[in-house]
Protein backbone atom coordinates (compact mmCIF):
# COMPACT_ATOMS: atom_id res chain seq x y z
CA UNK A 1 0.00 0.00 0.00
CA UNK A 2 2.66 2.55 0.84
CA UNK A 3 4.60 1.53 -2.61
CA UNK A 4 0.87 3.07 -4.35
CA UNK A 5 0.36 5.89 -1.78
CA UNK A 6 4.01 7.19 -3.14
CA UNK A 7 3.30 6.45 -6.98
CA UNK A 8 2.32 9.02 -9.66
CA UNK A 9 1.82 6.17 -11.62
CA UNK A 10 1.33 2.45 -12.09
CA UNK A 11 0.49 -0.18 -14.39
CA UNK A 12 -1.84 -3.35 -14.06
CA UNK A 13 -1.61 -6.32 -15.85
CA UNK A 14 -4.31 -9.44 -15.22
CA UNK A 15 -4.69 -12.19 -17.44
CA UNK A 16 -8.35 -12.15 -19.40
CA UNK A 17 -10.42 -15.20 -17.36
CA UNK A 18 -13.92 -15.81 -19.26
CA UNK A 19 -13.49 -12.13 -20.72
CA UNK A 20 -12.72 -10.61 -16.91
CA UNK A 21 -10.40 -9.45 -14.57
CA UNK A 22 -8.57 -12.58 -12.90
CA UNK A 23 -9.70 -12.96 -9.39
CA UNK A 24 -6.33 -12.62 -7.66
CA UNK A 25 -6.03 -9.20 -9.53
CA UNK A 26 -9.20 -8.48 -8.65
CA UNK A 27 -8.10 -9.19 -4.87
CA UNK A 28 -5.20 -7.10 -5.20
CA UNK A 29 -7.14 -4.24 -6.11
CA UNK A 30 -9.90 -4.75 -3.40
CA UNK A 31 -7.23 -4.12 -1.02
CA UNK A 32 -6.61 -0.32 -2.62
CA UNK A 33 -9.60 0.59 0.07
CA UNK A 34 -7.32 1.16 2.29
CA UNK A 35 -6.61 4.07 0.45
CA UNK A 36 -10.29 5.56 0.85
CA UNK A 37 -9.37 8.09 3.45
CA UNK A 38 -5.93 9.20 1.99
CA UNK A 39 -5.49 13.01 0.72
CA UNK A 40 -5.54 11.37 -2.49
CA UNK A 41 -8.35 8.51 -2.43
CA UNK A 42 -7.57 5.38 -3.69
CA UNK A 43 -5.92 5.85 -7.38
CA UNK A 44 -6.68 9.72 -7.60
CA UNK A 45 -4.81 11.38 -9.62
CA UNK A 46 -2.13 8.80 -11.23
CA UNK A 47 -2.05 7.36 -14.30
CA UNK A 48 -2.32 3.87 -14.48
CA UNK A 49 -1.57 1.46 -17.62
CA UNK A 50 -3.96 -1.25 -18.13
CA UNK A 51 -2.52 -4.84 -20.00
CA UNK A 52 -4.30 -7.48 -20.76
CA UNK A 53 -3.08 -11.06 -21.41
CA UNK A 54 -5.79 -13.61 -23.10
CA UNK A 55 -6.43 -16.22 -25.44
CA UNK A 56 -7.89 -14.57 -28.05
CA UNK A 57 -8.89 -11.31 -29.50
CA UNK A 58 -12.63 -11.14 -27.64
CA UNK A 59 -11.37 -11.87 -24.30
CA UNK A 60 -8.70 -10.00 -24.70
CA UNK A 61 -11.15 -6.66 -25.12
CA UNK A 62 -13.89 -7.56 -22.49
CA UNK A 63 -11.10 -7.36 -20.25
CA UNK A 64 -9.34 -4.62 -21.08
CA UNK A 65 -12.67 -2.59 -21.22
CA UNK A 66 -13.17 -4.23 -17.71
CA UNK A 67 -10.00 -3.15 -16.13
CA UNK A 68 -10.51 0.70 -17.65
CA UNK A 69 -13.84 0.55 -15.80
CA UNK A 70 -12.54 -0.37 -12.33
CA UNK A 71 -9.71 1.92 -12.67
CA UNK A 72 -11.90 4.51 -13.53
CA UNK A 73 -14.08 3.62 -10.41
CA UNK A 74 -11.23 4.01 -8.41
CA UNK A 75 -10.76 7.68 -9.60
CA UNK A 76 -7.22 6.35 -11.77
CA UNK A 77 -6.65 8.30 -15.33
CA UNK A 78 -5.83 5.11 -17.59
CA UNK A 79 -4.09 5.69 -20.76
CA UNK A 80 -5.04 6.09 -24.10
CA UNK A 81 -3.49 3.02 -24.92
CA UNK A 82 -4.41 -0.25 -22.82
CA UNK A 83 -1.89 -3.30 -24.16
CA UNK A 84 -4.17 -6.48 -24.99
CA UNK A 85 -2.17 -9.41 -26.05
CA UNK A 86 -3.03 -12.15 -27.32
CA UNK A 87 -1.65 -15.18 -26.42
CA UNK A 88 -3.03 -17.22 -29.15
CA UNK A 89 0.12 -16.27 -30.99
CA UNK A 90 3.32 -16.34 -30.06
CA UNK A 91 4.16 -13.71 -27.94
CA UNK A 92 7.02 -14.52 -25.56
CA UNK A 93 9.96 -16.39 -25.57
CA UNK A 94 10.90 -19.04 -22.49
CA UNK A 95 12.54 -15.92 -21.00
CA UNK A 96 10.17 -14.09 -20.84
CA UNK A 97 11.04 -11.96 -23.43
CA UNK A 98 8.99 -10.37 -26.02
CA UNK A 99 9.46 -11.71 -29.33
CA UNK A 100 6.24 -9.67 -31.42
CA UNK A 101 7.06 -6.29 -32.32
CA UNK A 102 3.37 -4.96 -32.27
CA UNK A 103 3.37 -6.28 -28.95
CA UNK A 104 6.40 -4.94 -27.89
CA UNK A 105 5.10 -1.40 -29.18
CA UNK A 106 2.17 -1.73 -27.47
CA UNK A 107 3.79 -2.50 -23.92
CA UNK A 108 6.30 0.19 -24.38
CA UNK A 109 3.54 2.86 -25.59
CA UNK A 110 1.59 2.35 -22.43
CA UNK A 111 4.68 2.47 -20.10
CA UNK A 112 5.71 5.73 -21.81
CA UNK A 113 2.26 6.99 -21.69
CA UNK A 114 1.99 6.17 -17.59
CA UNK A 115 5.35 8.09 -17.16
CA UNK A 116 4.25 10.71 -18.85
CA UNK A 117 1.06 11.64 -17.39
CA UNK A 118 2.67 10.97 -13.80
CA UNK A 119 5.21 13.64 -14.62
CA UNK A 120 2.03 15.71 -15.95
CA UNK A 121 -0.02 14.76 -12.68
CA UNK A 122 3.46 15.66 -10.81
CA UNK A 123 3.68 19.56 -11.33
Amino acid sequence: MEAVRAADGLIVATPGYHGGVSGLVKNAIDLLDDLREDKRAYLDGRAVGCIVTAFGWQTCGSTLMALRAIIHALRGWPTPLGAALNTAEPIFDTAGGCTDQKAAMQLATVGRQVVEFANHFRR
